[in-house]
């Protein structure tokens, strides 16, 4: 029988869609998960990897959202001539 508390990369992308509204495509999340943004499988069978439900929670609903990048810098604005 399965283990309710492991999720699929289905199951976590529609998880974390009920938790916090936001879509992710799969190949976003995978591509969270190699560069270490969002938490490793705990197990695999065969080649499919599996989450903890509880892992994802916590990480659907800490994680930073789409915001400005930090190192860009605005242009300032220029005085209007008088």
């Amino acid at each position: 029988m399965a283990n309710p508390h492991r999720l699929t990369t289905d199951q976590v992308i529609d998880l974390i869609k009920e938790e916090t509204g936001t879509e992710l495509s799969i190949s976003t999340f995978r591509g969270y998960v190699s560069r270490g943004q969002a938490p490793a499988p705990v197990e695999r069978i065969g080649r499919t990897p599996l989450w903890k439900r509880s892992e994802i929670v916590e990480w659907a609903n800490n994680r930073p959202g789409q915001g400005a990048r930090t190192d860009i810098r605005k242009p300032r604005r220029r005085r209007a001539e008088r």
